[in-house]
């Protein structure tokens, strides 16, 4: 997402999904967030 933007509640909620999914398979928090475009203290 580009900053400013709105972010409806589904592609929050898929964004958090593949992050689980992704350190689910042993990909780092860092790269995980890094992938679906937000920052690891907004993950948090």
């Amino acid at each position: 997402m580009r900053r400013g933007q709105k972010t409806s509640a589904e592609q929050i909620v898929l964004k958090l999904r593949q992050i689980e999914v992704q350190t689910g398979q042993g990909k780092s928090l860092a790269l995980a967030c890094k992938d679906a475009e937000i920052s690891e203290q907004s993950y948090s």
